[in-house]
């Protein structure tokens, strides 16, 4: 152990004399400090584990108490019809007929939890509740934490996901979340709680359905002013995710529709696309030096002529605005293996034909799902799991692009383009959906940034002097990476390789003697299809509505790992 327990102080206050509490970590190597980490972590999750259940006996001790005093004083029959009546009447009014008996088993317990560990009572009740769940709602899903699998954080993912499962139904999906997490590398709260939805659509439809029923009850917007920042307000609001999909996509697309000389950032710009579309506009004006005229001249030492008091005043000519010219990307959309042209951002203002770009967001389900042979769930990206009905509603409305690889009408002209495309360094837009559609996120271990705003990166490089020797550019050769963990991927920080089970493997060298090999996208063989991958087969559309998708044929969507 990095510290010695036994040298402090049996109050807890100060170690002893002379004691350094963190020297003996000073020394540790690298590995040696990354196991220590790892082993604190994992007591840590034990120690809360036993907080929880602690909280959670304690309260039913207390509660236990409450109800023989109760019972001791007044054992809950009228002595008479006037009594009974008297009770009555004060049930009606709103009177609690316990009150006299005195702060009940729960309040007991709170009041002792918070004192004994200096919470607030609303945290104290959130840990009796939380210890409460784990013992009679999600225990098995508790043991996982006890031995270090999850974290806190992710078991209350686990118990926020499931509130709508019935009591009936909760031991099944108990069991099978306690499975996945055992049979499974430590993922990113992301990854988690997707495989938490994914068992909870197929273990208890309908509390996904509740639970729908319940977001949109629950919609609503509000907006007040900032109580630390003065003038300024602020927004909140409550959507069902395609609702909430939809809008976010609208304002990125009305953000991302101006010239990149446009001096305001994208949060400032998504703030102007809600006003204009407060006030009735679809597209964003632009402020850059072309867009935007230069103020006129005045001499200030010429005063101005006085004009007759019956003049009328011109209305004002109106500001012509330009918004880049953007073609319709279903109309235009390039062969399977056409290279991606890069935006050269060059402030062109033909204003009179230009317009937005279409807002688009993306949906990922099985095409089996689509044609209603089954009712897999489908993936909203960035906000979750989807039931089979609404993807279907989503999906009635969108423009749909087949991506197809593996078999073909014309091998020869195919194999052709397929092996000329492999060897440029960008992939298609078809290409690059395929291998977006196959994952959830950075595919880096702990990272949750979506995979539809990283990049694709080669896992063996590519070769720019000698295309033919370096890394190609296909499917099972490209992954998702955020900015940052790709630079540690293109460095000797990590080294990488990619199995036929599509994991992508990251293997620190400088843990090698610890044999320390952390995968980044975990996922078993049965979540791949027998005949090969899971998402070879794909579909993509992107529609009037802004739906975006890609669909797998057979087995799971392949982000659901």
């Amino acid at each position: 152990m990095a510290f010695e327990f036994g040298t402090i102080d049996p109050g807890g206050d100060l170690p002893d004399a002379g004691f350094d509490v963190f020297g003996s970590l000073a020394g540790l190597s690298p590995e040696a400090l990354i196991s220590t980490a790892v082993y604190s972590a994992s007591m840590n999750a034990a120690n809360t584990c036993r907080t929880l259940i602690t909280a959670s006996l304690l309260h039913e001790q207390r509660e236990e108490e409450y109800l023989l005093h109760r019972s001791a004083i007044h054992p809950g029959e009228a002595g008479s019809i006037d009594e009974l009546l008297d009770r009555t009447a004060q049930a009606v009014t709103g009177a609690d007929p316990y009150e006299q008996f005195g702060p009940n088993g729960f309040e007991q317990a709170t009041a002792e939890l918070g004192a004994a560990l200096n919470l607030t009572p609303a945290e104290a009740r959130d840990l009796i509740r939380t210890g409460d769940a784990m013992r009679y709602r999600l225990p098995l899903t508790g043991t996982t934490l006890a031995c270090g699998r999850i974290d806190l954080d992710r078991f209350l993912i686990a118990l926020k996901r499931t509130d709508f499962v019935d009591n009936a139904t909760m031991p099944i999906v108990d069991a099978a979340l306690a499975e996945a997490i055992l049979a499974r590398d430590p993922m990113s709260t992301a990854r988690f709680t997707t495989m938490v939805d994914q068992i909870v659509h197929r273990q208890a439809p309908d509390a996904v359905k509740r639970r729908n029923d319940q977001a949109t009850r629950d919609r609503g917007v509000n907006i007040r002013p900032d109580r630390h920042q003065p003038g300024q307000s602020r927004i909140t609001g409550h959507f069902p995710h395609t609702d909430a999909a939809a809008l976010n996509a609208q304002l990125t697309s009305m953000a991302t529709g101006v010239h990149t000389g446009d001096p305001r950032t994208m949060p400032q710009r998504r703030a102007d696309a809600l006003l204009a579309l407060a006030h009735g506009r679809q597209t964003l004006d632009c402020r850059c030096a072309d867009c935007t005229p230069p103020p006129a001249e005045q001499n200030l030492d010429t005063p101005e002529p006085a004009e007759p008091a019956d003049a009328a005043t011109p209305d004002p000519e109106p500001t012509p605005v330009a918004v880049p010219a953007v073609t319709d990307t279903a109309a235009t959309e390039p062969e399977d293996n056409a290279p991606v042209s890069e935006p050269t951002g060059d402030c062109t203002c033909t204003c009179t034909s230009c317009r937005a770009p279409r807002p688009t967001y993306h949906i990922v389900g099985n095409l089996t799902t689509l044609v209603g042979l089954d009712n897999a769930p489908g993936m909203l990206d960035g906000h979750g799991l989807i039931d089979a009905h609404t993807m279907r509603r989503l999906f009635a409305d969108a423009v749909h692009t087949f991506i197809t690889t593996g078999v073909r009408t014309d091998p020869a002209d195919a194999d052709a383009r397929a092996a000329a495309a492999a060897s440029t360094y960008v992939p298609s837009k078809k290409l690059q959906a395929l291998v977006r559609a196959g994952e959830l996120c950075c595919t880096f271990p702990g990272c949750n940034q979506p995979v539809w705003t990283v990049d694709l990166d080669h896992t063996h490089p590519y070769d720019h002097r000698h295309p033919d020797r370096g890394g190609k550019t296909l499917q099972h050769n490209l992954k998702p990476l955020c900015r940052f963990h790709k630079r540690l991927a293109v460095e000797p920080f990590y080294r990488e390789a990619r199995r036929d089970t599509r994991q992508n493997c990251m293997d620190r060298p400088l843990l090698q003697g610890a044999g320390r090999v952390r995968r980044a996208s975990p996922v078993h063989r049965a979540d791949c299809r027998a005949d090969g991958h899971a998402g070879e087969h794909q579909r993509s559309a992107s529609g009037n509505r802004g739906a975006g998708a890609a669909l797998g044929v057979g087995g799971r969507p392949p982000p659901f790992r």
